[in-house]
């Protein structure tokens, strides 16, 4: 017992020194950087709208909800396909220049803020989403990661969620897009989708690039020569995370099964069909040209998403 004690505190002790170190190159290359990439506003509220605007909206999306929510909740309203189309196009009717994202970002909102506490939800929806709930959260990290947004952004941007309908599908092939979005809801009010900090106290300037592991072995050119972090994974969840000055060189290894001995006895037996690499490429002058600094980042990573195949970290 004694000894968990010590290995936690040495590793809470590590990762926060790493953290120290990311923030510290941070300050000393303030000048330089650049904000990270986003498509919404970072506000609580829809951009570029004034005061009345934004109450108009408010308004135009508890009449719109009213008129087609047919007794399920804003959350139902939101992720089912059919419901939110209705629900689109009552509000652009009313508003045709508002974007959706605004409309679906407001109704989430003033649910909230309680501005919706006098209608009733009268109908229910129970779904386990046990056996999918690991490809949920692999498409929601995959566009937090991609667009720095969260799991609601995603949700309210039509663009967005039919991205991650697309990364879900390629997990769970077999799931409708409605379960899995539900699913990384589900995860995120249950504080399972928090984010990675290491991720957010630094610009790393980086690409994120997923193709099947089958491709990069048929032809190796597909990964970058660049530094980074490389994620495995496939239908049953995160394999291994790993982190390289040399992605390219790295992935190749990986590939001819001459490193990490446990991934490589699984891609043996398994091949490589289904298996999807997940690179995080990083620019000549992101941070992560520095070995510490990308093992913070693999080490967070670890930390969060548990792969089968690493040590904790």
């Amino acid at each position: 017992m004694r000894a968990s004690r010590e290995f936690r505190a040495t590793a809470i002790f590590s990762v926060a020194a790493l953290l120290v170190l990311c923030m510290a190159h941070c300050s000393a290359h303030a000048d330089d950087a650049t904000p990270a990439k986003t498509t919404e506003p970072k506000s609580g509220h829809p951009a570029n709208l004034d005061a009345e605007t934004r109450r108009e909206v408010k308004d135009v999306v508890r009449l719109a909800y009213l008129k087609v929510y047919d007794g399920w909740s804003t959350d139902e309203v939101l992720l089912q396909t059919e419901l939110n189309d209705q629900f689109l196009a009552e509000c652009r009717r009313r508003m045709p220049d508002i974007p959706s994202f605004d409309f679906n970002w407001t109704l989430l909102n003033l649910r909230k803020a309680g501005g919706l506490r006098d209608i009733s939800a009268t109908k229910r929806r129970r779904d386990n989403s046990d056996a999918y709930l690991h490809a949920a959260e692999i498409a929601a990290r995959f566009l937090e990661d991609r667009y720095s947004v969260n799991t609601d952004r995603v949700l309210c941007d039509p663009k967005l969620r039919a991205e991650y309908d697309k990364e879900a599908k390629k997990v769970a092939p077999k799931v409708e897009p409605y379960l899995l979005r539900k699913a990384s809801l589900t995860l995120r009010k249950s504080r399972r989708l928090q984010p990675e900090l290491v991720l957010r106290v630094a610009d790393w300037k980086k690409d994120i690039i997923a193709l099947p592991a089958a491709d990069a072995e048929q032809d190796a050119d597909r990964v970058p020569e660049q530094p980074g972090v490389y994620i495995f994974r496939d239908a049953t969840g995160y394999l291994y995370i790993g982190e390289s000055s040399n992605l390219h060189d790295r992935i190749k290894k990986h590939l001819d099964r001459s490193d990490r001995q446990s991934l490589a006895n699984y891609l043996t037996t398994n091949g490589v069909k289904g298996v999807t690499l997940e690179l995080h490429a990083f620019e000549k002058d992101s941070p992560a040209r520095l070995k510490p600094m990308r093992r913070a980042y693999e080490s967070e990573l670890i930390r969060s998403r548990k792969p089968r195949f690493n040590l904790a970290p």
